[in-house]
Order: C-alpha cells, then sequence, then structure tokens
C-alpha cells in the first residue's frame, strides 16, 4: 500500500491529465466549503475521475474495528489512501478520521469514524463487487444494547448536523422516595404513551432548578426501548433547520428531547423569534404523522410563559411542575442517604442529597438550609 502522502501525487497527475476536460474539478476545490481541512468526497470523486458517483453509505459502523479489518484483507486491492488523524469527542490521543482509500477501478471507500458512517462511491466499478464488499462491512454494525441507555445527541460539524451516540449512566433512581405523592400518576401516563409505537405528542417537565427533571428524563430513557434523540441547549435555534427535519425523517418513532427549553416554548407573542411553529410541527402538524416523534422539553421558566398552543388537549402527553420534596418525604430521603439531619421544610433534591458540600452561594449564608443537624 502506498503512503498516505502519495494521495496528492496521484490527485495531481489525475488534475493534470484532464486539464482539458472543462467540467473536471481543481484539486483546490475538494475540501469542504464550511471547514477547509475536511474533503468533500463528492468533489473528490469528480476531481479524480469527472464523473458524478453512485454513492452507498452504511451508519452505525465502528470503523475502528472496520478499518483495520479492511486494510489487512485489502491492501492489494488499495492503489492510495488519505486521512486525517485528529482528537475526536471523549478520545485521548489523536485517532484516524476521515480516511479515504482508492481501489478497482474508481471506488472510493470513505470511513468517517466520527459519524460511525462509511462510503462507497463509484461509478465505473461493477456494483456488485461494490456490494460483495459492502456485505462484509454489516458484521461491524453497532448493535444497540439495552443494558447501557443511549443517547444520540445532535452535533453541527462542517457538513452539517448529524448525531453521535453516547452512553449515559443508568439511574438508581426510586420514584416514590424522591418525587412528591402526585407524580406518580403522572408518571404511569407519560412511561405508557412513551412506549406506544407510533405515537407523538409533547411532555413538558417545568420547575425549580435542584427538582429532578434530568434525572427523571435519565429514567426515562432507560426505561423505554426507542432511540432518544437529544438537542443540547447550545443548539436551541437549529430547530427550525430543515437538516433537523432530516436527522429526526432518519429516526422515525423515536424520543427528541429539549434539555433548558425556555427559548423554544416561549409564548410567540412574547418573542416574535419564538421557534414554537417549528416545534408544534413536528410534534403534532403534518410531519407528525410521518415522524411519529415524541418531544420531551424542560425548562425553569413558569409555565404561563409558555406558548398557549402548546398546552392544547391532544397535542400534550402530559405536564407536570417539579417542586421542592415535601417534608415528611425529604426527611425520609434523608434519613435513607445516611444523614442526620432534620429537616423543618421542603428541600429540592439536589439540596437533600448534597448535604454535606459546602454552600457557596453567599446570599444564602446568615439564612437557615431547611434542616437542622441532630
Amino acid at each position: 500500500m502506498q503512503t498516505s502522502s502519495s494521495i496528492h501525487q496521484f490527485l495531481y497527475k489525475s488534475n493534470q491529465e484532464a486539464a482539458a476536460a472543462p467540467n473536471k474539478i481543481s484539486i483546490t476545490e475538494v475540501f469542504s466549503e464550511r471547514a477547509g481541512s475536511y474533503i468533500n468526497e463528492y468533489k473528490l470523486f469528480v476531481s479524480c475521475f469527472n464523473a458524478i458517483p453512485n454513492m452507498i453509505e452504511e451508519s452505525d459502523i465502528n470503523c475502528r474495528k472496520a478499518n483495520s479489518w479492511f486494510v489487512e484483507n485489502y491492501e492489494q486491492d488499495i492503489t492510495n489512501m488519505h486521512f486525517i488523524k485528529r482528537y475526536l469527542p471523549g478520545s485521548k490521543k489523536p485517532e484516524y478520521d476521515d480516511i479515504f482509500y482508492f481501489l478497482y477501478e474508481d471506488l472510493i471507500v470513505n470511513f468517517d469514524t466520527n459519524c460511525s458512517e462509511v462510503r462507497f462511491l463509484f461509478r465505473k466499478t461493477n456494483i456488485e463487487k461494490v456490494e460483495t464488499l459492502i456485505a462484509k462491512f454489516k458484521k461491524y454494525k453497532r448493535r444497540q444494547s439495552r443494558e447501557t441507555p443511549e443517547i444520540s445527541l445532535l452535533v453541527e460539524g462542517s457538513s452539517g448536523i448529524y448525531t453521535k451516540t453516547l452512553d449515559i449512566n443508568k439511574p438508581k433512581l426510586k420514584l416514590d422516595d424522591n418525587y412528591n405523592e402526585d407524580f406518580k400518576e403522572i408518571h404511569d401516563t407519560i412511561l405508557k404513551r412513551l412506549k406506544s409505537k407510533n405515537d407523538k405528542g409533547i411532555v413538558l417537565l417545568h420547575g425549580k432548578p435542584g427538582t429532578g427533571k434530568t434525572s427523571y428524563i435519565r429514567y426515562l430513557i432507560s426505561a423505554v426501548k426507542k432511540r432518544v434523540v437529544f438537542l443540547p441547549p447550545n443548539m436551541a435555534g437549529l430547530i427550525t433547520s430543515p437538516n433537523l427535519i432530516s436527522i429526526l425523517i432518519d429516526h422515525p418513532n423515536s424520543i427528541f428531547v429539549i434539555e433548558d427549553a425556555e427559548n423554544i416554548v416561549v409564548d410567540r407573542e412574547r418573542d416574535g423569534v419564538s421557534p414554537v411553529s417549528a416545534l408544534l410541527n413536528v410534534a403534532d402538524g403534518l410531519l407528525a404523522d410521518c415522524l411519529n416523534v415524541q418531544i420531551i422539553c424542560s425548562f425553569n421558566t413558569d409555565i404561563t410563559k409558555v406558548d398557549k398552543a402548546i398546552l392544547r388537549k391532544g397535542r400534550l402527553i402530559a405536564r407536570y411542575e417539579f417542586k421542592e420534596l415535601a417534608v415528611e418525604k425529604a426527611q425520609l430521603l434523608s434519613n435513607k442517604l445516611g444523614f442526620k439531619t432534620s429537616i423543618t421544610e421542603p428541600m429540592t433534591l439536589a439540596a437533600i442529597y448534597n448535604q454535606d458540600e459546602k454552600d457557596f452561594d453567599k446570599s444564602k449564608a446568615d439564612k437557615p438550609l431547611g434542616f437542622l443537624k441532630k
């Protein structure tokens, strides 16, 4: 196999030989317009072969293992290659990403490690030969395990929006201990609907910080078998992006989680730039009948600020306000956690679980914490 730098000579030579072809793009144009260090696989193919490629994509591939197998078994067929070695999310050392292998008449095999995808671009290469190769990649397809709950995190990269699968910790959470008496009925409704196939609708979880909203969402993720797509708070504006619709089309019958959703659910009359319309279209509009996506929104803002259209019957699965745990339940939970305290007022879960940590909020320095040391 030739060295990684040889692709530059190969591409330069190919470009020189086809200089007379007016439709061929130059080498300098193969890089992504949004991020100059990333190669666009379509432009690369056109630059090399002066033809529009066929493309087959395999997703959820363990690219690290698949790449090792591919090089070991197809080294004699590989004529050129190129790669980027960089730090991927969560990696402690640089890893191979965006690897391009050239083989056969005009086949390019592109390993996108960060997105767990392998792309096959070709024009003249016999499609049966390509499909035979693709079939061998199936053994490296990731199998979703419910032993470890997973979320598909939305990420914005050089080529647009894509999902990155991450494991989350399975919570050891007893609902009866951690939430007030009125919660069980709401929980049963939410869980039943989320487990229903081809369902849609919105779940609103709101209340003060530290009252257990995120812990409950983590509990739900581990309790259902659907794919969960997570929108980070700093990407709230993407809900109006056409690219997001494409992601949801690829993940039908899933659960879409939006934490800190204040900017999304706020009343349109209060804020003219609120993306409520996009949210409603996904949850209950024409798109909803095709996508079957259920949406969980959590936020700290008062429910009165939420757009009334979201609260409409038939659209809303459930809504619940998380409050401080009542004194009696807070005392029982504190006892179970091993704290020797006497609780005198309702407390948030965060305060109960972290009683032994120093409070750095100076505004509370001279105020009682809601419990007395025995």
